[in-house]
């Protein structure tokens, strides 16, 4: 939690590749698509309403693209997201903490991108998610994380004209990482279960694909100076289903606001 009136902002840069990819949950490879490249940018803000509750926004730009076939390159901002992250229990274990954090997150499409094509930026869909989080923390430094989350999906217009369903998504997410005032590391697993939904297939929408996969990934966050601190992180994918084996690097620089009163409560 940020702490009532303590603000933060964060820009990101990334890029995500694979050339295998999953059909169903089979890994195969496909020679009129070679390496699918998405690269982008991110905008991530985030402020504490009081010491329990946050506000976070965050914008992405995406350029997608492969390096054989005829695929035009798609490029633009993909879906805005909107969150409220509530801290409604913290519990002192001794000199330990346990917090108990909820949260509920929007999003929806800020562009017109198409949502059918293997290399698009997005799914064009408007979704709501649910998580609640245990946050376990020590005096030594280090912390684990555990969430779990639902994501509910609406409905999506492809171009061939008629509207077909994105699943929804359950997802489980666990971290265990060290911080003090300069450094802080981390090391995640992420575990999304698809709902409903398709296999890849002739004729078959993308948007309405299963689309499951485990990630494991780690993250490096340095305070250089004043209010500036580095941060980058390194991400690849277990298994999959409907998605690429995808490795993915990002790096970006997270700035420290000007504090503001808060409410105080």
């Amino acid at each position: 939690m940020q702490g009532a009136g303590n603000s933060v902002a964060a820009v990101s840069a990334f890029q995500e590749s694979y050339s295998y990819y999953a059909v169903g949950e089979r890994p195969t490879d496909n020679t009129g698509l070679g390496v699918i490249t998405a690269r982008g940018a991110t905008l991530y803000a985030a402020s504490g309403v009081t010491d329990f509750l946050d506000v976070i926004v965050n914008v992405p730009w995406i350029s997608t693209g492969s390096d054989a076939g005829f695929w035009e390159t798609q490029t633009g901002l993909q879906d805005v997201s909107a969150a409220l992250r509530l801290r409604p229990l913290s519990l002192a274990l001794g000199s330990q903490r346990l917090d108990v954090v909820v949260a509920g997150v929007y999003s929806t499409p800020m562009s017109d991108y198409v949502p059918d094509l293997p290399v698009t930026i997005g799914h064009q869909v408007t979704a709501v998610e649910g998580r609640v989080l245990l946050h376990y923390v020590t005096t030594s430094g280090w912390s684990f994380t555990g969430q779990g989350g639902y994501l509910g999906r609406g409905t999506v217009t492809v171009d061939r004209g008629f509207d077909v369903d994105a699943p929804d998504q359950v997802e489980f997410w666990t971290k265990a990482a060290w911080g003090d005032s300069d450094w802080y590391g981390d090391v995640w697993l992420q575990h999304v279960v698809p709902q409903s939904g398709t296999n890849i297939g002739p004729g078959v929408p993308f948007p309405s694909n299963a689309q499951g996969f485990t990630r494991i990934g780690a993250t490096v966050v340095r305070h250089v100076f004043a209010d500036w601190s580095v941060v980058a992180g390194l991400a690849g994918t277990l298994d999959a289903r409907n998605v690429g084996y995808a490795t993915r690097f990002n790096i970006g620089f997270v700035h420290r606001l000007p504090s503001w009163s808060g409410v105080q409560l």
